[in-house]
């Protein structure tokens, strides 16, 4: 895919929150927070800063979710603006919505040539020709619509 992807080339964009992850996270911070409020010491103080900024950069995340962008030429995958993946069409074998377990993570997944995108439990598994990609998404048969226009083949329903 090219480098700099016009916006006009995307026909669908796709986007996949974990909304109730970012809460959690959020809540997880709190108790940092009041210990810090309890006992305020430079070296805790210290400690906090960088779990909040760790936090809240995982809050950012989960809040704003992955985009899913589909173009003609091939989809990308970003995450707070920043591309993270590109996969061009031609490297796409097949495709089928399953089930993702919670013992499997959520957030940004995957060693080798296998990666998964996921804050739920229903993914879309893609097949590529050179490792195998999982996307999330609450309603994973819009993710299976794009990818059918993108590909080019009529659509499922």
């Amino acid at each position: 895919m090219e480098p700099n992807s016009s916006q006009s080339e995307v026909f669908a964009i796709e986007t996949h929150a974990g909304r109730l992850w970012a809460g959690i996270i959020l809540l997880a911070l709190l108790g940092p927070a009041l210990s810090v409020a309890m006992v305020p010491r430079p070296p805790a103080r210290l400690a906090l800063a960088l779990v909040a900024v760790v936090g809240l950069g995982a809050f950012a995340m989960a809040w704003s979710g992955f985009q899913y962008c589909f173009m003609p030429h091939g989809l990308e995958i970003r995450l707070l603006g920043f591309r993270l993946r590109s996969i061009p069409r031609s490297a796409i074998l097949s495709y089928a919505v399953e089930p993702w377990a919670f013992i499997r993570g959520y957030g940004i997944r995957g060693l080798g040539s296998t990666r998964a995108y996921v804050w739920c439990n229903k993914v879309v598994h893609i097949r590529l020709s050179n490792g195998e990609v999982y996307l999330g998404h609450n309603d994973p048969d819009r993710v299976v619509r794009d990818l059918d226009q993108m590909m080019g083949f009529v659509s499922r329903g």
